[in-house]
């Protein structure tokens, strides 16, 4: 009688726990959607002088006629009303997602059949990296989705970065779609339940320098205390696509130029592409990644990059900060492989290994990036392993590339790098057994 009434005692207060942890999370949903955004005067501190102006726009051989900045000189100052959309809250209840927080006018016009043939590149960032953007767009000239991360209170600060960002940009406005992201960790002060906010316009020839000089002046996962969930961001900025093909990238990463294009190519004339079978679903296409020292034009083409590379201004990435992270796409064999100029072609198959993580373009049902991970170390390398559990298979393209801005040097990683990658990689065993029971039928390991 006593164990009875000990067990429904028991089951009693796990109950109530339950219910009260679902109040908790409740409550702080409806607290934050009830903050009123403050309305944003001077985003940026403005220089005296213009000091600045050499940190602007270092673009991939300068932008095309419709990316380049409109009303150039002029300061726009009219208020501009803005909807803000729904949030929802990530699975571990520690984030406030804002699914489409800004959506391309392409989303707004769109040919789903059209658009779903495509490749979209996916990428994350916070506000200290959202330059890239410019360059970005240029390049790709197709469908993106971004997710940025910052704290509650940033937000109206990166709603008006992304706002002028579309209204200097044309290509921006056209094809990127901004979702946000932020912690859980404060309430914004305010009062007002209203779903709208009034944004400001900065003026378009100073955003890229304002942008810029925050970037110098901060260091990737430095933010003491907010742990960056660069996992999370990712699958964020997946859910915002509808394509059939993905592309995910860091932000400071540029793709050689008409991979786009030339992938589309490929896939319209590949029998093995246009199939929609198992086999197709479950082959992607790695495309090899380099770094470029400072100061140095980004190479357009297969031929640039080698030109760059014979002169030691560009090498396999991360080749001095986890050499092992890529050997694997065997870049000596790709650099012999000629290629057609603006085409894209299978150049060789690989087989998995151990600690692998490359970049690739995939069907968009490959498995999603475990969010458990954050800030640095077998974040990528966890998702590419799950890939291989699965059954998936890569091959190597012949001419496409990416391209990483600056060489990465183990000296500048933040201080707590080391202790992030050793909690990461305890973490990656416990996902190692994990993913024997999630593909019980797999012989595939991750050793």
């Amino acid at each position: 009688m006593r164990c009875n009434v000990l067990r429904f005692t028991i089951s009693s207060l796990v109950v109530v726990l339950v219910v009260l942890q679902l109040i908790h999370l409740s409550m702080i949903s409806w607290l934050e959607n009830r903050t009123a955004k403050r309305r944003t005067s001077a985003i940026f501190p403005r220089r005296d002088g213009g000091g600045g102006a050499s940190l602007g726009h270092a673009g991939a051989g300068g932008a095309g006629l419709i990316f380049r900045p409109e009303s150039m000189g002029k300061t726009l100052k009219n208020p501009a009303q803005f909807r803000i959309p729904d949030a929802k809250l990530d699975t571990s209840g520690s984030y406030k997602i804002y699914p489409y927080y800004m959506k391309s006018a392409t989303m707004d016009t769109r040919d789903v059949h059209k658009e779903y043939k495509d490749v979209t590149l996916v990428t994350q960032c916070s506000l200290h990296h959202l330059a890239h953007i410019v360059d970005l767009v240029d390049r790709w000239r197709g469908p993106l989705s971004v997710a940025i991360f910052g704290l509650a209170s940033e937000v109206d600060t990166i709603s008006t970065v992304m706002l002028t960002l579309r209204e200097c940009y044309p290509g921006i406005k056209q094809n990127v779609s901004f979702h946000l992201v932020h912690p859980i960790t404060e309430i914004v002060d305010g009062n007002s339940d209203a779903k709208e906010t009034t944004l400001t316009k900065l003026p378009c020839e100073s955003i890229l320098p304002d942008l810029w000089e925050r970037k110098l002046l901060t260091q990737n996962y430095a933010q003491e205390g907010i742990p960056y969930p660069n996992n999370l961001l990712r699958n964020v900025a997946r859910a915002g696509t509808s394509s059939k093909f993905l592309l995910v990238i860091d932000i400071d990463m540029l793709p050689s130029a008409n991979m786009r294009t030339g992938f589309l190519h490929l896939a319209h004339s590949s029998i093995i592409l246009q199939e929609e079978t198992e086999y197709s679903r479950k082959t992607s296409f790695v495309v090899p990644a380099y770094e470029l020292r400072d100061g140095i034009p980004m190479p357009a083409d297969k031929a640039d990059l080698l030109e760059s590379v014979r002169q030691e201004n560009a090498r396999q990435f991360y080749k001095k900060a986890c050499s092992y992270c890529q050997n694997h796409t065997d870049y000596q064999k790709w650099e012999n492989i000629q290629g057609s100029p603006g085409m894209l072609n299978i150049a060789y198959s690989v087989e998995w290994q151990p600690l692998w993580e490359p970049f690739y373009i995939s069907h968009r049902d490959v498995p999603l990036y475990d969010e458990r991970f954050k800030q640095y170390g077998f974040n990528r390398i966890s998702q590419v392993c799950e890939m291989h559990v699965a059954g998936y298979n890569f091959v190597v393209l012949d001419t496409g590339f990416i391209v990483h801005k600056g060489f990465k040097e183990k000296p500048e990683f933040h201080a707590r790098k080391d202790e992030e990658n050793r909690r990461n990689k305890q973490l990656f065993f416990q996902l190692q057994s994990e993913l024997e029971v999630k593909y019980p039928e797999s012989s595939r390991r991750c050793q």
